[in-house]
């Protein structure tokens, strides 16, 4: 499992590409995606988009190298594979056919904006992407609100202006971390003390986005952190 740079280029781990050089074959989600990558780097391996096979036993021909003794590598098109990116069912597959999955680690936009954030991070939430029927995303928000802590998710530009109602009704008095185009030319991460400022001044700018709400719900005084009572 080879975490690949979400943004930066140079992000690449000198054993993400000892491992994606010397593996049979590099099982991929996007083979254009993963050929620009490969070229950036000056490797030449063969690219196996995985999730184009329709078959009933996609993973058969894996399996089968597998069982020779080969090896593979899997990346998603950016971050770390697995990580609300494909991979968790492969890995299943794998390991129930008694084959060892190795973590290559790497990029990830929510260990990087954890590592920014300035609260303690025990416990965070991850939700991944947030669903795209606004019914169940709001179910989403609402259920994340019970825990004290911090919640990060992702989320797509055009679904912004949905998503802004939703943490100013569920989060009012939430501190907001935005992250966007992490590691890109023109990242940028904001803080906003909570999401009604958040909702006045959005970003405009197109991108990736990744939000963390800092939803302790004691404070410290004069530090946004909580400790236990």
């Amino acid at each position: 499992m080879v975490a690949t740079p979400i943004g930066n280029p140079s992000d690449i781990t000198d054993r993400a590409k000892q491992i994606l050089a010397s593996v049979d074959a590099i099982l991929c989600e996007s083979a254009s995606e993963t050929k620009r990558l490969l070229q950036n780097i000056n490797i030449s391996n063969q690219t196996w988009p995985l999730y184009k096979d329709s078959s009933e036993n996609p993973y058969q021909t894996l399996l089968t190298g597998l069982a020779e003794g080969k090896s593979y590598a899997l990346v998603s098109d950016a971050g770390t594979p697995g990580i609300s990116d494909p991979g968790s069912h492969i890995v299943r597959v794998a390991r129930e056919h008694g084959h060892s999955i190795i973590p290559i680690p790497g990029a990830s936009a929510l260990s990087a904006i954890l590592s920014v954030s300035g609260f303690q991070v025990n416990p965070t939430l991850f939700l991944g992407f947030l669903s795209e029927k606004p019914s169940k995303k709001r179910k989403e928000l609402v259920e994340a609100s019970n825990i004290d802590g911090l919640i990060v998710f992702y989320e797509s530009v055009h679904k912004l202006p949905r998503l802004y109602p939703l943490l100013q009704e569920i989060f009012p008095n939430t501190e907001v971390l935005m992250g966007r185009e992490l590691t890109k030319a023109y990242e940028e991460v904001k803080y906003y003390p909570n999401p009604e400022v958040l909702a006045q001044n959005p970003p405009t700018s197109k991108g990736e986005f990744v939000f963390l709400l800092n939803h302790r719900k004691k404070t410290l005084k004069g530090i946004s952190e909580t400790t236990d009572t």
